[in-house]
């Protein structure tokens, strides 16, 4: 394969940053006409909240990596330092390793042809460097895996309404309740006031009759004590942490969505394909990433 174009992308964090990861490689290879791989192991060994990989219950393409050409032994990890090092200041069209840069879009990316192997390693928050491959990536991104009863009984509800997913994620938002995620820096919160979902619930009741919402959040104890409306309201929580991602099939059957500062409602919400959908999405977050800075322009944003 030397001398032979591939992109290779690195998949790390939860599963909306592994969505974008794998967007933005998927373009990037279909545009260039070359295979994919997928490096799903050097992202997680030492991942500080043990998140693992969990595109494999989608129908994703693209082969996964050998553990051997990863980076995720300590040799990996020095030889992939030197590579992004040497590579970085090389021109963009003739690096064999690219890892994202300052927090912009980099447009040079669209019209990037690969014609050698070249390893990707980022976040890639923006909706334009695959935007113009959401039927493809909406046909991908479908569950391989079958859902339990459970989870189909409430698919069927949602179906059955004028539903509206209601995302709630706090993060470190909540450090004294049970399984609250470990805090980096105490100084950083990352969540948005529950004054936002008073406002978007308000908005959503504006423009359709008889919503009825279904609430899915990292902590469940404090939606259900913040997060009130006149309308309809169920809040989801049996899948629990573990099974997140049966929580964002949920999230995707729903007509109508209000996303948090995540990227985790922002795919379900991008994914979804109801035709007259409203998505309500907060203008900044609170924190360092500001994921929502890419929302669509078809997006209400408060």
């Amino acid at each position: 394969m030397a001398g032979r174009g591939r992109v290779t992308v690195r998949i790390g964090g939860g599963l909306g940053n592994q969505l974008f990861q794998y967007a933005t490689a998927r373009r990037l290879a279909l545009h260039s006409g070359v295979p994919l791989t997928i490096d799903h192991l050097s992202g997680f060994a030492r991942d500080f909240y043990k998140r693992r990989y969990l595109l494999d219950r989608f129908n994703i393409a693209g082969d996964t990596i050998r553990p051997s050409a990863s980076y995720v032994s300590l040799w990996g990890r020095l030889r992939g330092q030197i590579q992004a090092r040497s590579n970085a200041s090389r021109p963009l069209e003739e690096r064999s390793y690219l890892r994202e840069g300052v927090d912009h879009f980099e447009p040079r990316i669209l019209d990037l042809k690969v014609t050698r192997p070249i390893y990707l390693e980022g976040y890639w928050q923006y909706e334009r460097y695959f935007s113009d491959i959401r039927d493809t990536l909406c046909d991908e991104l479908t569950f391989r895996t079958t859902h339990d009863a459970d989870n189909l009984e409430v698919a069927r509800k949602i179906h059955s309404v004028e539903s509206v997913c209601l995302h709630v994620r706090r993060l470190h938002g909540v450090p004294d309740t049970k399984d609250a995620k470990p805090v980096m820096d105490a100084s950083w919160k990352h969540y948005i006031e529950p004054s936002y979902f008073e406002r978007a619930v308000e908005l959503v009741a504006q423009r359709i009759e008889k919503p009825h919402f279904f609430v899915f959040a990292d902590y469940p104890d404090w939606a259900r004590e913040h997060i009130r409306t006149p309308f309809p309201t169920e809040f989801i929580t049996h899948n629990g942490s573990e099974r997140d991602y049966e929580d964002f099939w949920l999230m995707g059957q729903c007509r109508h969505f209000i996303v948090a500062n995540s990227t985790f409602s922002w795919w379900a919400a991008w994914l979804a394909r109801h035709p007259r959908k409203i998505v309500v999405a907060p203008k900044a977050s609170i924190g360092p990433d500001q994921v929502l800075k890419s929302a669509p322009d078809s997006w209400l944003q408060i």
